[in-house]
């Protein structure tokens, strides 16, 4: 394996851990608006986390472009 496929490698799992951390914090958003007595508030985080979403989705699609470490891209 060389060098740039390890670094591929490692870019692409820190995105798809990026995206998971991401999505965590989306839960946590919409759990928080479900919880606010105030329907601003609510309208609001829950507007945030699904921006978050996509923002998670959008990583995981971006590291999934990325070549496999056993390609020949070099």
């Amino acid at each position: 394996m060389t060098a740039n496929q390890k670094d591929k490698r490692g870019t692409a799992t820190a995105m798809h851990e990026t995206a998971e951390a991401l999505e965590r914090s989306e839960a946590i958003l919409h759990e928080s608006a479900e919880g606010s007595p105030d329907a601003e508030t609510r309208r609001r985080l829950h507007r945030l986390g699904d921006e978050v979403t996509r923002q998670a989705m959008d990583i995981e699609r971006r590291a999934d472009l990325l070549p496999p470490p056993d390609s020949q891209d070099r």
